[in-house]
């Protein structure tokens, strides 16, 4: 009776753990004998640590002990000039002596607050009084932090001529709160080690000072090898300035102790796993055999099983020996149905059977394109199905060609949505191409159009894609400066983003565009730049003839305006002209009767001068008011716009009893506006207002021009009268053509004033007046727009 699974996967573990025994014991054994040396290598090497620290320690106390002792030196010295107590001799000889014996200390200097010396030991180069000879960044630095602190400062360290790297030690001297200047003594590096580290220290270690970017200053030798592991590191202190000191033991040769019993245990250990090897080497060989085929066929299963690709394979002549699980499911057969079947296959479609043998020729001769061949197969059901076929030559153990192997791949629903994206493409196609506005596409590196509609190829030619954009668009297009800069910085999730929208001429067609400029993210990712060129020249034509009869209606309702004060103006005309015919008059009769003085006669005709003067401006400012001219913006002051409006107005105010009152700031900038469509908008308010005011009483007929600043870009003007005020739904049809409030009103006059501000893109409003009435408001903007 054969073994059952289950008692062949028990014995084959029992002797699996028979085998591992032995390897775990020489295992165990191994590691216990490696953790023992390294136990006690560890010990050691922390009892060196501990000497290296308890040393270090001492150095660093002793070197506390020094620098305390060099400030406590210098304040002593400082606190006797404050008060004035030493000389220059006194300070030789005190500093000469304490440099004698310590000879760490290259030099000591008096500072005065000018960093001039005043003197020093050994005396630095120059005169006394003349400017410290290190002016290098660090002692300026340190100068400059002792004279705003009361303690000791320590400077960084920095290269010195004649001692190498140095730093100072500067103490302040202050005399209440004056600052005196400072006591500077100068460390150089190697002397630190050189004087102050004992000699036993510095003979059994290795000593170097780094500064804060850890550059060598000092070392006490480097011809001994150190030992990498036992380091230490300090900073120097109170210097605080990134010095560091950094210890390392002298190297011992103690690798043959070290090392002697792990060669030792490890060539024991191999002695024994070699003779275990030996004795499980065919075993294990044949075992991973087994296992290795085993594990190839389950891989080649697995993978069977889990590809999509239909796999079938035929031999030299056209008989199939293999087809996997997926070709199976595709075409609906079993694999008994299909193994060992010749031409026709049962897959084949029944009216394309010329074309399946043709294929299958081609297949067995080796002539299949690369590229595969597109076919239709038929399921088990009837259904046809788009399939795309990619044949391999099939090679045996023994390296002959025993078939053909294809990989045969469902593309039916590759090919729908193919089809749909064709179609879906040649619709929006059609929507670009039915559009009037002309589109371009192009990228941002090499300005080349990648797509552009049929509107742009009737306007620029149909050869524009792939050229330059600005070569092909040069009759019509921006300035490239004002947005390329920008468009080329922008990524991918910065888009969609407007670049620009402008309104240009079109120098070959003479049409006008509107140019709108756009970054938009591409099919491929890239930022590309989308360009719309609208024609507005209709549109243009439009505005063009609506603004001649603007300028038509302005110069109608100016001829109106004068008409209506045509009274007013004859009644204060004939004032100025009766007296200069009677200053005339008088004259002539005094000349004929030959009675008169010459000085008489001057004295009249400058009297009839200046009447004829006044007459003359009456006439000039209606002959400049109602006159034909173009619109010509420009800088326009409110308070002479306002003057001549009420040089017209003064008249019907005087007639109708009302005061005006005027408030025009002297510093109000000036407005950027046509003057004569101004004065005919505030003259128009003017005169309304006054007219409101018909049927209000006497003494509260008052009429206020104001004009202020509405942030920096406009002016505002207010026009507020003290009549009977408007409703609310007069106010919402009071700018509509043909609205009036007035019996023998048109209706026209605040619709022509509205259009007058909206053309200097200004805006014209109304609102109640606090004390009874309505206040008229506009804007015009400062500068051009």
């Amino acid at each position: 009776m054969p073994p059952s699974s289950a008692d062949s996967t028990a014995t084959q573990s029992s002797q699996r753990w028979q085998w591992m025994m032995p390897n775990f014991a020489v295992g165990l054994f191994i590691v216990a004998m490696i953790a023992l040396v390294w136990l006690l290598q560890k010990r050691d090497f922390d009892q060196q640590m501990a000497a290296l620290a308890h040393d270090v320690q001492w150095v660093e106390q002793t070197l506390k002990v020094h620098f305390q002792g060099d400030e406590d030196f210098l304040q002593g010295l400082a606190r006797e000039v404050a008060d004035g107590q030493i000389d220059r001799a006194r300070f030789q000889a005190r500093s000469a002596h304490y440099l004698a014996t310590n000879p760490h200390l290259s030099e000591i200097a008096w500072l005065d607050a000018g960093r001039a010396i005043h003197d020093a030991v050994p005396r630095a180069s120059g005169d006394a009084g003349a400017e410290w000879s290190l002016t290098g960044q660090a002692q300026a630095l340190g100068f400059n932090s002792v004279r705003n602190s009361d303690r000791p400062t320590y400077s960084n360290v920095y290269k010195n001529e004649r001692d190498g790297p140095s730093f100072e030690l500067l103490v302040p001297i202050r005399r209440g709160s004056d600052f005196l200047g400072a006591m500077v003594a100068i460390y150089p590096v190697p002397d630190i080690l050189r004087y102050l580290v004992p000699a036993s220290f510095s003979e059994k270690y290795h000593l170097s000072l780094t500064d804060a970017g850890d550059q060598l200053l000092a070392e006490n030798s480097a011809a001994h090898p150190r030992d990498g592991d036992l380091t230490y590191s300090l900073n120097v202190v109170p210097p605080g300035n990134g010095l560091q000191m950094r210890v390392a033991a002298y190297r011992v040769d103690t690798s043959l102790a070290k090392t002697l019993p792990i060669f030792l245990i490890a060539g024991l250990s191999l002695l024994v796993v070699w003779s275990l090897w030996s004795l499980r080497n065919n075993l294990a060989r044949r075992i991973r055999a087994e296992d290795a085929l085993r594990a190839e066929s389950n891989f080649r299963k697995a993978m069977e099983e889990s590809m999509p690709t239909g796999m079938r394979a035929i031999d030299m002549h056209g008989r199939i020996t293999y087809v996997n699980a997926a070709f199976c499911k595709m075409v609906a057969y079993a694999p008994q149905e299909l193994i060992g079947a010749v031409a026709p296959f049962p897959y084949w479609n029944p009216e394309a059977l010329a074309e399946h043998s043709q294929n299958l020729e081609q297949s067995l001769a080796g002539e299949s394109p690369r590229g595969g061949i597109e076919s239709h197969f038929r399921r088990k059901n009837g259904e046809l199905f788009d399939v795309r076929i990619h044949e391999a030559p099939l090679v045996d153990a023994s390296g002959r060609q025993a078939g053909w192997m294809a990989s045969i791949h469902d593309i039916t629903e590759q090919r729908r949505a193919r089809a749909e994206l064709e179609a879906s493409h040649r619709r929006f196609m059609t929507v670009l191409d039915g559009l009037d506005a002309a589109i371009y596409v192009a990228n941002l590196e090499a300005d080349e159009i990648l797509f552009a509609n049929r509107a742009f190829k009737n306007i620029y030619g149909y050869d524009a894609v792939g050229r330059n954009c600005w070569q092909v668009t040069s009759a019509c297009h921006p300035d490239p400066e004002r947005f390329m800069a920008a468009a080329r910085e922008l990524v991918p999730h910065q888009t969609p983003q407007e670049l620009h929208d402008t309104e240009l001429q079109n120098s070959l067609n003479g049409h006008w565009y509107q140019l709108r400029e756009r970054a938009i993210q591409w099919v491929d990712g890239r930022v590309v730049r989308m360009e719309i060129a609208t024609d507005i020249t209709d549109r243009m034509k439009m505005e063009e003839l609506n603004s001649q009869q603007l300028e038509r209606l302005q110069q109608t309702s100016r001829l109106i305006t004068m008409g209506e004060m045509a009274s007013s103006l004859a009644h204060e005309l004939n004032q100025p002209l009766s007296a200069i015919a009677n200053y005339n008059m008088g004259c002539v009769n005094r000349l004929q009767s030959n009675d008169y003085r010459p000085e008489e006669l001057l004295a009249a005709m400058q009297k009839a001068s200046v009447q004829a003067e006044r007459a003359g401006k009456i006439i000039r400012r209606v002959r400049d008011f109602v006159k034909k001219s173009e619109p010509n913006r420009g800088e326009v002051q409110i308070a002479e716009v306002v003057e001549e409006v009420i040089g017209f107005a003064e008249i019907e105010a005087r007639k109708a009893g009302v005061r005006i009152s005027v408030s025009v700031p002297p510093e109000l900038p000036a407005a950027y506006a046509d003057k004569i469509m101004i004065e005919q908008v505030v003259l128009n308010l003017v005169k309304n207002g006054i007219e409101a005011m018909y049927d209000t009483p006497r003494r509260e007929r008052e009429l206020s021009i104001r004009a202020r600043a509405n942030g920096k870009d406009f002016i505002e003007v207010n026009v507020a009268d003290r009549g009977p005020g408007l409703s609310a739904e007069q106010r919402e049809r009071l700018f509509a053509p043909f609205y009036t409030t007035k019996p023998e009103g048109m209706g026209m006059g605040l619709n022509i004033c509205r259009s007058i501000i909206e053309f200097h893109h200004g805006r014209l409003w109304t609102a109640g007046n606090a004390g009874g009435g309505s206040v008229f408001s506009f804007t015009l903007p400062v500068n051009p727009r």
